[in-house]
């Protein structure tokens, strides 16, 4: 595809997601402030629906709705459809648990996990590919943070596939980060047009497990989830700190660093998100580079993440223990 193509695509994207915007408004698609939100003004949710009309585009313009990605373009549009449907009306988490289910097993039948793993693992992908779809969804809390984080983890993606191993298809992950972009145009300001809502969030975190795993699956490396690494620290410590309070994981909150930061210290929101960016590109150029020069030692996966966990605990203890600071 020539870059005549892409630009083709970002101009239909854009036009697209502005005619979305249009029309949340009319109908009132709005995230209303409340005391759990780091938001303080009315703003549009669903702004992410962009990044599902992007794998729609791909499946038409590139006639891929034949297998396998026509049964990852069907997983994406069942969450896709769910959580706009529950960024209108607020759904069950059976529900939605459900359809996400339904989605996974979709789509590790087409990577083949059921054929490669025995059935002690298979458990285990879904509780994680479940758990990171939610940490996804609570990480969407503040201006450019969904924006920022996932560009930073399709350009990795994207890098690898290109110069290391294809596991996917370029085109694919090309119009992803055009979307992407498009959505970062009214999602990072200071005050933004748009928040990704859980159509958005959810549908990227689904199509992030899917080529993460899809990476795995070929090379056996785990140096490939150094590119979930903020999102799964941050989303991860603050999991293992409500159950430990005993609080409800399905109900929002806000125990997250990013929000502490926001709520409590009152930074810039998209300060935040830049600084959350910075480490995860530090941690992606990182896995890169090992992965590229044949490493594969899960060593090389702990001791980076352990390092700024204990940073990320510690400036979380500074913060509880500093009255002046809350």
């Amino acid at each position: 595809m020539n870059i005549t193509t892409y630009i083709i695509l970002a101009i239909l994207l854009f036009v697209v997601e502005i005619i979305y915007l249009k029309v949340a408004k009319k109908y009132n698609i709005i995230d209303n402030p409340n005391s759990r939100s780091s938001h303080t003004t009315p703003t549009i949710r669903g702004g992410g629906i962009i990044i599902f009309l992007a794998f729609i585009i791909y499946g038409l313009w590139f006639n891929q709705l034949v297998p396998p990605y026509s049964y990852l373009i069907v997983s994406i549009s069942l969450v896709a459809i769910i959580s706009f449907i529950d960024d209108l009306v607020s759904l069950s988490s059976k529900i939605r648990i459900l359809v996400h289910i339904l989605a996974f097993t979709l789509i590790f039948y087409t990577l083949n996990v059921f054929s490669i793993y025995s059935i002690f693992v298979i458990p285990i992908y879904y509780i994680v590919a479940i758990g990171f779809l939610n940490i996804y969804n609570f990480m969407d809390g503040i201006n450019g943070l969904t924006f920022l984080n996932t560009l930073a983890t399709f350009a990795i993606l994207l890098a690898l596939n290109s110069y290391y191993l294809e596991f996917t298809d370029n085109n694919l992950l090309i119009i992803l980060i055009i979307a992407t972009l498009v959505f970062g145009v009214f999602n990072y300001r200071n005050k933004p047009k748009c928040f990704a809502g859980d159509i958005g969030s959810i549908t990227i975190g689904l199509a992030i497990i899917y080529f993460v795993i899809s990476f795995y699956i070929k090379t056996n490396n785990p140096l490939i989830f150094l590119a979930l690494s903020m999102y799964l620290i941050d989303g991860g410590l603050t999991i293992i700190e409500r159950l430990f309070r005993k609080e409800n994981l399905f109900k929002p909150h806000k125990r997250h660093l990013y929000q502490v930061l926001a709520n409590d210290l009152k930074i810039n929101h998209l300060t935040i998100s830049t600084g959350y960016f910075i480490i995860q590109m530090l941690f992606n150029v990182f896995a890169y580079f090992a992965i590229t020069k044949g490493h594969n030692n899960i060593l090389l996966l702990i001791i980076p993440v352990g390092f700024v966990s204990i940073i990320y605990l510690a400036i979380k203890f500074k913060i509880k223990n500093t009255p002046t600071l809350v």
